[in-house]
């Protein structure tokens, strides 16, 4: 990749072979021009080798200062250029940010003025100036850019650690709160239904004992553990019903989980739109609707480039209306494959229609459901 010294490195040794054609129009000995020209590219070739294996300024300075005294030894005139590229070059080591253009330009304009050159050498040496300075700021923005890439790279990456970290902890709490509740309902049959029975168990066996010698006692000992097992039974019961979850949100909590997952994994935004009564929706109806869920996604990602999806459940009096929707734009007609034959054979089996939808602003699946 091109970086500040290779541009300087390919400027300089633009500016020597063009001062050796100068000089070389000015009748000087051939040889001594290749000489100076070879000698030159050596020094500036063994620059970029200090600056890419050791990284040491100081020898920078030191090879700098010698070839800007060189030019003055050989004639400033007759190598003009050379020693403009070598003067930005010695300001881009002492200088930084916008100092540098202000002082780079100050300084050319003096040495133009107290070494007036001819117009050919001026031409020359007035582009070798204009291609530092902007390949300069075209290089900066891109090291910047390219940071500044780096940076959000190793963000994302650090997210998408975090996002790993924050399942493996839903995962773990899921887990937990599992278990958590396991045992909470297991106390409970054991502290309220468990005492219970067990009492019925000793007073059948009491009456067991008593039924050849007291018949009125067994008889009300076995009227005792009657009461006491139906009271259990109704124990039961109730704690059936009050630890059983309602079956709409068990269906809405799978839904928003699927919803979430893929917007998490696929950057792909998801909302869930509902109205009406949710409990009127039946368990076959539920896991219709999940399972088209799940075929309307990946389509989604097979056939759009949406990047909006939006779930609309709204139950009406004896109708439920189920609205499939993304904002995916294409020039394609819709044909029905094996997905939306699915989703339609899905319907169908819950007793509902099926229609679909493509318009200028996106894909549409909508089920109707009677109850």
């Amino acid at each position: 990749m091109l970086d500040l010294p290779v541009l300087y490195l390919i400027v300089k040794l633009t500016a020597v072979i063009a001062s050796g054609m100068l000089i070389g129009n000015a009748k000087i000995d051939l040889i001594d021009i290749i000489i100076s020209v070879l000698s030159f590219a050596c020094v500036f070739l063994l620059e970029i080798l200090v600056v890419r294996l050791w990284k040491r300024k100081s020898l920078l300075y030191i090879s700098i200062s010698v070839s800007i005294i060189v030019c003055f030894y050989i004639g400033i005139e007759l190598i003009f250029p050379l020693l403009v590229v070598l003067l930005l070059h010695l300001f881009e080591l002492i200088l930084s940010g916008d100092m540098y253009y202000q002082i780079s330009l100050t300084a050319m304009i003096l040495l133009f003025l107290v070494f007036p050159p001819d117009m050919n050498i001026m031409l020359l040496s007035v582009v070798l100036i204009l291609m530092v300075m902007f390949s300069r700021m075209a290089i900066i923005k891109l090291e910047y850019f390219l940071h500044r890439n780096e940076m959000l790279q190793e963000k994302i990456t650090k997210l998408e650690n975090k996002i790993a970290d924050l399942n493996g902890l839903m995962k773990t709490l899921k887990t937990t709160a599992s278990l958590e509740e396991r045992n909470r309902i297991a106390a409970r049959i054991h502290d309220e239904i468990g005492h219970g029975i067990s009492g019925s168990i000793i007073l059948l066996e009491a009456a067991m004992l008593q039924m050849n010698n007291n018949h009125e006692k067994a008889a009300k000992s076995v009227e005792k553990a009657i009461v006491n097992l139906r009271e259990s039974v109704d124990e039961i019961r109730t704690a059936l019903r009050e630890e059983r979850t309602d079956k709409s949100l068990l269906g809405i909590n799978d839904i928003n989980a699927i919803l979430e997952e893929f917007k998490v994994k696929y950057n792909i935004s998801t909302k869930l739109k509902t109205t009406g009564d949710l409990k009127n929706i039946s368990i076959d109806i539920w896991a219709c609707i999940h399972d088209n869920l799940k075929e309307c996604l990946t389509n989604i990602l097979k056939h759009s480039n949406a990047t909006e999806f939006v779930l609309s459940i709204q139950v009406f009096n004896k109708i439920i209306k189920v609205e499939y929707k993304d904002n995916g734009k294409s020039d394609k007609e819709f044909e029905k494959h094996l997905g939306l034959e699915a989703i339609e054979e899905r319907t169908a089996n819950c007793k509902g229609r099926c229609f679909f939808s493509k318009d200028e602003n996106g894909f549409g699946v909508t089920n109707i459901f009677y109850y």
